[in-house]
């Protein structure tokens, strides 16, 4: 760019950078969330929240701005708004504060079986959980709260009660259902037994007996125990990546299926010419596109998508990845098209050239401007952030559990014989037990401090090692980690699918029949849909403009043949490698496990982990360094996009200061847990594909007017093969 685009680009970035900082020396007011206790005549008393750190300042800015980005992105079109009810039932007990006197019943009728609760009971019930949880006194949580009855100062506990008929627990959620004129149980998995359902009039006799939670906006309804959600739409993002996929097969006539042969020759080196301007080969490109996508998207993507939409969520997302080897094609055939190759050899390509001079030729200069600068700005955020940190905090915590599994396993099982213990009322083996889980989580602690800064500081060395030696030898990593890592993983994917191969065919058709018959929560069939092609978009960032980067550095003279290399990313990213994902979720039953999601609270990696750990009890371990090392591909690939926008903006000779802040990104990444900071920056990945897909969409028709030329010549055997 050149003034004065590149002086306003430089200024949004530095805007976006600095003011949250100096902002962050007045610090918002924090309010100190607190639970209105159930009965009017107690009125809890909140002590002074400790003044905020400066990173707390600067995270509360950015959980600000992440808000407001949510409300643009994540906005459903379509949704539908649903009234629902929490059972919140419980029983309150107090004494005088300071004293060690039992704790009394509020209500001579407070449905909890109990004349008094001295301090042993109220650890038992604790222990248990079923007690709302209370002030942090001295650093440890306590189950009590300080407050006022009748202005004198006392202390009080609630104890949660379950359903009138133990049938259901406190915090439960009714949605109303008009098909049956009633509240019915929202449930975190599908198809649980026992059902429940509360008909209106059950729902106000409840509210009388004080059984629901009351709203606190006095406005929202004539009834106060209700409240208002929204449910099923499809977030805009997502609709806009997948009516670009759309548009992209269509108006390039299906080219995904037609010229997938020529499109794996091409990577194969048939075409490969060493004379050709570029930096590195078509399968360097391949894979440095791909470091950047394959990773937890394709390990947690795939079960997060099948737990909550089922296995029919995975057809979209398998479609979705289909339709996407278009736009992956479109955009990398424009970053090859209108790339600059200086004269040291090296380029700079991607959205970052196409949006400014593509449009700039078809007289949209101004448009193609703005575009090429927000997009520019996005994407030096989102390498620092969902690029380079936040795969960094995920690469350490991998390796984190992979050192303490048996320690895990072993705090897992304190808690259950703690649980064990309260139900039977054996107050000192319990406490037992709890000093011996209270030492074992100082241990841990102790160890995850010392090993975070360690590993930080070894990633750290590694990513430095790597991206200052450019593209080249990014590319020579990725060429080596994407494969091994993909073989690996795969292999024991297909031992898993070999060995239930019997239920193969059946899984597949479940896959199929589901698509259309499949009940998503709070979205029907629509709902399966809209998962399913979210976590499509999140996978393979098709339509991001990300992988046009890479692709734009390749060896050729021929911006097609390079389209051509790219679209096979979304095929190996989803089609590949998150269906054999899909058939292991679904022959270990993970996606609809009740004791592993429910009981177990377990989601994502972790879950999905544990499905492996049932076929491959070593798995869990090799996982773990396949995430670890996904992860840092991912961000030297990144950081590559990172430098080649930052080029853009501050010129060549300025790359180094955006190396050396990388590098000291990957060991914060480590060490931190950056909270919201990460999330404004990760949606920036999503937040490109507005500028990009516009943008490529406008300049479609010169990249279908070059296939057509470049097929003609491809059938009449004018290109020279070397292999």
């Amino acid at each position: 760019m050149k003034f004065p685009a590149r002086l306003i680009a430089r200024t949004i970035l530095i805007v976006l950078i600095i003011c949250p900082v100096l902002y962050s020396q007045e610090g918002p007011q924090i309010e100190a969330e607190t639970e209105t206790p159930p009965l009017p005549t107690v009125a809890p008393i909140v002590d002074d929240p400790p003044p905020p750190t400066g990173f707390e300042r600067v995270d509360s800015i950015f959980k600000s701005a992440v808000t407001a980005i949510e409300t643009v992105l994540f906005y459903r079109l379509g949704k539908t708004e649903k009234e629902y009810l929490v059972f919140e039932d419980d029983a309150v007990y107090w004494r005088v504060r300071g004293t060690d006197t039992p704790f009394l019943p509020l209500s001579e009728d407070n449905g909890f079986n109990a004349s008094e609760l001295d301090a042993s009971q109220v650890e038992i019930l604790a222990a248990q959980g079923k007690l709302v949880v209370g002030d942090v006194i001295e650093g440890k949580e306590k189950y009590y709260r300080n407050g006022l009855m009748n202005g004198e100062p006392i202390e009080y506990v609630t104890v949660k009660l379950d359903g009138p008929e133990g049938n259901f627990k406190y915090g439960s959620r009714f949605r109303f259902d008009p098909t049956i004129d009633a509240y019915r149980i929202v449930q975190k998995k599908r198809n649980l037994p026992g059902e429940q359902i509360i008909s209106p009039t059950e729902a106000e006799d409840w509210n009388a007996l004080g059984f629901l939670k009351q709203n606190p906006d006095p406005f929202s309804s004539d009834k106060p125990y209700l409240f208002n959600e929204s449910v099923g739409g499809i977030p805009i993002v997502v609709a806009w990546l997948a009516a670009g996929a759309v548009f992209f097969t269509l108006y390039m006539r299906g080219f995904n299926i037609w010229g997938f042969r020529h499109a794996v020759d091409i990577v194969r080196g048939k075409y490969d010419n060493p004379e050709e301007d570029g930096e590195v080969t078509h399968f360097q490109a391949l894979a440095s596109a791909l470091s950047a996508t394959i990773g937890l998207g394709n390990i947690a993507g795939v079960t997060i998508a099948m737990t909550l939409g089922g296995p029919g969520a995975f057809f979209w997302m398998l479609l979705c990845g289909i339709f996407g080897m278009c736009t992956k094609f479109t955009e990398c055939t424009l970053g090859q098209k209108y790339r600059s190759v200086k004269p040291d050899g090296t380029v700079l390509g991607g959205p970052m050239r196409y949006l400014k001079v593509g449009l700039q030729e078809k007289g949209m200069g101004p448009l193609g401007t703005v575009l090429a600068i927000v997009f520019t700005v996005m994407c030096i955020l989102a390498s620092f952030g969902g690029g380079n940190m936040l795969q960094a905090n995920q690469s350490g915590s991998a390796m984190l559990q992979m050192f303490q599994q048996n320690d895990l396993q072993q705090l897992s099982t304190l808690n259950d014989q703690i649980k064990v213990a309260a139900v039977a009322g054996e107050e000192g083996e319990m406490k037992s037990l709890q000093a011996r889980k209270q030492d074992l989580q100082n241990q841990l602690a102790a160890f995850e401090q010392q090993f975070k800064v360690i590993f930080g500081l070894v990633l750290a060395f590694f990513v430095g090692a790597v991206i200052l030696g450019g593209i080249k030898r990014i590319a020579a990593a990725a060429s080596k980690i994407v494969p091994t890592m993909c073989i690996v993983y795969s292999a024991a994917c297909l031992y898993i699918i070999i060995m239930h191969i019997d239920r193969v065919p059946g899984l597949i058709a479940t896959i199929f029949t589901e698509a259309f018959t499949g009940a998503a929560m709070g979205g029907g069939i629509v709902g399966v849909l809209v998962v399913g092609v979210q976590r499509a978009a999140f996978s393979n960032e098709a339509g991001a403009g990300s992988a046009a980067i890479a692709h734009s550095a390749a060896k050729t003279e021929e911006p097609v043949r390079e389209g051509c290399v790219a679209l096979l990313g979304p095929f190996i990213d989803t089609v590949i490698v998150c269906s054999m994902t899909a058939l292991v979720i679904l022959i270990t039953g993970a996606w609809d496990n009740n004791e592993w999601i429910v009981e177990q609270g377990l989601e994502g990696a972790a879950l999905t982990s544990r499905a492996f750990k049932e076929e491959i009890s070593w798995f869990p371990m090799v996982l773990s360094i396949a995430v670890t090392l996904f992860a840092y591909s991912t961000i030297i690939s990144w950081s590559y996009y990172g430098e080649k926008a930052w080029e853009t903006i501050f010129g060549a000779r300025s790359t180094i200061i955006y190396k050396f802040l990388a590098v000291i990104c990957v060991f914060i990444g480590t060490i931190v847990n950056l909270g919201s900071v990460l999330d404004f920056s990760d949606m920036m990945i999503l937040g490109m594909a507005f500028p990009n897909i516009l943008g490529v969409v406008l300049l479609s028709p010169s990249v279908r007017s070059d296939l057509l030329k470049y097929w003609k010549r491809y059938q009449a055997g004018d290109f020279k093969t070397y292999r």
